[in-house]
């Protein structure tokens, strides 16, 4: 009688879900009316510029029946469902997704609203919009406001920017000691310990065997993943190579950041104070988890400029689908003290 009873508030509840999705992989999470997590689960890719927006969507309803499956519940329609994914920034994308789930998916939600994956963090750390900067394989640094508008700077895909991404700190490796081999720009820093650790990481011993890892058998995330070795042996050796290149990406960050900040200031004619007069910044991604090698280039990058406010950066402690649970009900209660952890303050001197 009693899980008879509990099944009957189950049911009458109202449910609202979120999914924080990317490529590598997706988060969802479906919350009550008062904020606490019903169920959560964990997906593949929902990218759809990489698996097309028919594998995208199934995706999505996959982990809609498996978050329900968690709590041994048949799967119910969701009052509705945000989308906070990789590859949702144009607008004919959104609208497509916002038609094929009223017209094929409409048995999963009321209601979608589909967005960036900016979203997820910002609104998962902040009540009224921020600004998040990723650095995963790439980078990217966007301003979110209440409203959903945004402004951005960088995330272009690894030719045309994504500086500060693991790709880039270790492309800027293998091009130092690719042109110090070759005395094209010799390295004002001894080359040796970053050169070894690149050819012991792609198992070869000569520039030639490499080129295979950029043409032949190219795969970005293979070669970003060197930027975790790189971390290791700066830690364990101090190599000054090894430390500039952390140190570069720290700079390449402050340099987004400031040009969020002016490209908002272009396009609004008027500055972005954040909230109480602090600039506040989600940092999202793996090669955050580098931060005491990235925070001297940051602040050193931040100490150019003439005039900047306070500024406050946060790493997520919460599932980044709560945030885009609130895109579709931005009046579901969140604890937000406990969705991040305060990960460095920066004030001018």
């Amino acid at each position: 009688y009693n899980e008879y009873k509990s099944y009957l508030r189950f049911r009458m509840e109202r449910l609202f879900g979120g999914i924080d999705g990317g490529g590598s992989g997706s988060r969802f999470a479906i919350l009550r009316e008062d904020g606490t997590v019903f169920a959560e689960s964990v997906g593949p890719c929902t990218n759809q510029w990489l698996i097309g927006i028919d594998q995208c969507l199934i995706n999505i309803e996959e982990m809609w029946k498996k978050a329900f499956m968690s709590k041994n519940c048949e799967p119910q329609r969701l009052e509705g469902l945000g989308l906070s994914l990789s590859g949702v920034e144009a607008q004919h994308i959104k609208d497509e997704m916002t038609s094929r789930f009223k017209n094929e998916y409409s048995h999963i939600t009321k209601a979608v609203i589909p967005h960036n994956d900016s979203c997820g963090a910002v609104f998962t750390a902040f009540k009224n919009g921020g600004i998040v900067i990723i650095a995963g394989s790439g980078s990217n640094c966007q301003l979110v406001e209440s409203d959903l508008s945004q402004v951005g700077c960088g995330g272009w895909g690894h030719l045309l920017g994504d500086e500060g991404g693991a790709y880039s700190i270790a492309h800027r490796l293998i091009k130092t000691v690719f042109d110090d081999i070759d005395c094209l720009v010799e390295c004002a820093m001894d080359v040796k310990v970053g050169r070894d650790l690149m050819w012991k990481y792609f198992g070869v011993d000569n520039q030639m065997e490499m080129l295979k890892f950029f043409y032949t058998n190219f795969e970005k995330s293979h070669i970003a993943a060197l930027t975790k070795s790189m971390y290791e042996k700066a830690k364990e050796t101090s190599d000054p190579l090894l430390l500039s290149c952390f140190e570069w990406a720290g700079r390449q960050y402050g340099r987004q950041l400031r040009g969020v900040l002016r490209r908002y200031r272009r396009e609004r004619e008027r500055d972005y104070d954040g909230e109480e007069g602090i600039v506040k910044v989600v940092c999202m991604g793996k090669v955050f988890d580098a931060w005491d090698l990235i925070q001297n280039g940051f602040d050193r990058e931040l100490d150019t400029y003439p005039v900047l406010p306070p500024i406050r950066l946060y790493q997520l402690r919460a599932n980044g689908a709560l945030g885009a649970a609130r895109l579709i009900n931005r009046e579901l209660p969140i604890d937000f003290s406990q969705t991040t952890s305060l990960l460095h303050e920066y004030n001018r001197k």
